[in-house]
């Protein structure tokens, strides 16, 4: 393991206690972030100027870009009931409930039609079909489940697909996994990487992997070759770092922000810290 100091700087910050669980960007690069504890939809421009854009009466976990203004979010009802949301025309409005469900997190698209949800409790992905809004197992596994059962952590949390092949962080067991796909249907799961405690992740063109790793406060880099460089930590802001995504414009196109909760779930020494986006350049 490499230890290396990258550019970063704090882009965004929000109250002590401001629980930033999920990013996505859209492609006039726009940030939209989810705020669990709130339940609340955020929107930052590259000026850093936030809005609240709509919320419910739950909580909101994950969060996938689909087409210019229109969203798939998830988390729990008011009745604390996983679902299934859809924001568009700064509404957020729940559109379904798989049975069964427990604890809906990551989200990655198979294809226009077919989107991959993590369950972190329930140790499995859901394959959710957005034309027909219903929702089926995807794939049950031991390397997607907690290895004890009561722990708090989650198990399946992020998940991306790259060159046909669906990746998975299992925080719980401190492992990232894979998937080949093919046909829309899933093979074998692999172990790709272990030892790491990592929650959210995004892949860069070469296949690099930029990787939070939540209550240890840090961002890594692993290599194709599984090398994993630390680019950060709790003295760049990233207590409690959550998720990652790539910005999409000609002047952030080789950065990445991060969302942090401040360090809510392990606070560092000297307690919890604000809610942050961090903006790392890459290259």
């Amino acid at each position: 393991m490499e230890k290396c100091s990258f550019e970063a700087t704090i882009f965004a910050s929000f109250p002590v206690n401001t629980f930033l669980e999920n990013i996505a960007v859209d492609d006039a690069g726009l940030l939209y972030i989810t705020s669990v504890e709130e339940g609340i939809l955020y929107r930052l421009n590259q000026e850093a100027e936030k809005e609240v854009l709509a919320g419910i009466n739950g909580k909101l976990v994950g969060i996938l870009y689909l087409k210019p203004g229109m969203f798939l979010l998830n988390g729990w009802d008011e009745q604390g009931i996983s679902t299934i949301y859809s924001f568009s025309g700064g509404e957020i409005r729940s559109i379904h409930q798989p049975d069964g469900a427990q604890f809906l997190n990551g989200m990655a698209a198979i294809n226009n039609r077919l989107v991959l949800i993590c369950d972190s409790y329930k140790g499995c992905l859901w394959c959710y079909d957005i034309r027909e809004n219903k929702s089926a197992v995807w794939l049950q596994d031991p390397m997607l489940s907690r290895g004890d059962p009561r722990s708090g952590i989650p198990a399946a949390n992020g998940i991306k697909v790259f060159n046909d092949v669906v990746y998975v962080s299992n925080t719980e067991r401190r492992i990232l996994i894979t998937i080949p796909l093919t046909d829309d249907r899933a093979g074998r799961p692999q172990l790709f990487i272990d030892r790491w405690n990592l929650d959210d992740f995004a892949f860069d063109e070469g296949g690099n992997i930029y990787a939070t790793t939540h209550i240890f406060n840090s961002v890594v880099k692993i290599t194709p070759q599984k090398e994993v460089t630390v680019i950060g930590g709790e003295a760049a802001g990233l207590a409690g770092s959550t998720a990652v995504a790539f910005g999409k414009t000609a002047a952030d196109k080789n950065h990445i922000y991060i969302t942090t909760n401040g360090g809510m779930s392990l606070p560092p020494a000297g307690g919890v810290q604000n809610g942050r986006v961090i903006k790392i350049r890459v290259w």
